[in-house]
């Protein structure tokens, strides 16, 4: 098997492998930026097209994710229902994700059309596992070329506004369209009293952030303020994005080795 170490500069580690032979919890977080976090202007970002990130903590999280590199004519659904197969048999549930949690430097490599996140307790070593089992002949035909196995800072926030209606309010926030167009996609859950709209995706920059708490409260006829933004689950370890190192959009350097297995 040949193994391809990427090694981007600023990045935590990535590990690509070529195939073989070829309901809500509550939250005391504040629902503003986190003071030590800069306010974020129109347009502003944190080095290499990184958002200003102020709801951070709890709300950002390091998760392992998985990147196929594929061939122009691959399986798509094959890929990831081998990549599912195997998960399972490991216990695990992948997320798919989009190329946008990567940093520009890994993009620069490659634009995965498969991307699974792992489940916020799993490790590299717990991604690498999964690599190395669909690693075979049958997964080189579906189209895959290698994998990348590496870690993505993921935004996982839950938006939370009192309602007496909270179908009707989902309805309407679906039919504005606001929402979809910021976030791509989210999933809306009635509450008692109200709706609770969760996102699980790349970094969104504080304005991203306003701008749907303003879409949610336009469509429930309320204030901005009504609207709280809170971590999805209290549990794990958050990021503090202030003392995040900036992204690196060139610089890749590659080391490869070769083993036989």
């Amino acid at each position: 098997m040949n193994v391809k170490f990427l090694l981007p500069l600023a990045v935590v580690l990535s590990v690509a492998l070529a195939g073989c032979t070829g309901q809500p919890v509550s939250s005391t977080l504040p629902a503003t930026p986190s003071a030590a976090a800069p306010q974020a202007e129109e347009g502003q970002d944190v080095g290499n097209s990184r958002p200003t990130v102020g709801y951070d903590g709890l709300m950002v999280r390091r998760r392992v994710v998985v990147a196929v590199h594929s061939a122009m004519d691959a399986d798509l659904a094959g890929l990831r229902m081998k990549l599912e197969s195997a998960a399972e048999q490991q216990g695990l549930t992948l997320a798919d994700m989009s190329p946008d949690v990567l940093e520009p430097a890994i993009l620069e490599h490659v634009m995965p059309e498969v991307l699974v996140a792992l489940p916020a307790s799993a490790t590299l070593d717990d991604g690498r596992s999964l690599v190395t089992q669909v690693s075979g002949p049958d997964t080189e035909r579906l189209g895959a070329e290698h994998f990348h196995v590496l870690q993505a800072l993921i935004h996982d926030l839950r938006f939370s506004i009192p309602t007496p209606d909270p179908g009707a309010l989902a309805l309407a926030v679906d039919r504005e369209g606001i929402l979809a167009d910021a976030l791509g996609n989210y999933r809306t859950t009635a509450v008692n009293g109200g709706l609770d709209i969760s996102y699980t995706g790349p970094l969104l920059g504080d304005e991203v952030v306003e701008s749907v708490r303003s879409g949610i409260a336009r469509q429930a006829h309320a204030a901005a303020s009504a609207v709280t933004v809170e971590p999805a689950s209290t549990d794990g370890t958050g990021v503090d994005m202030a003392s995040e190192p900036p992204w690196q959009p060139e610089n890749i350097e590659e080391a490869h080795s070769s083993s036989h297995g």
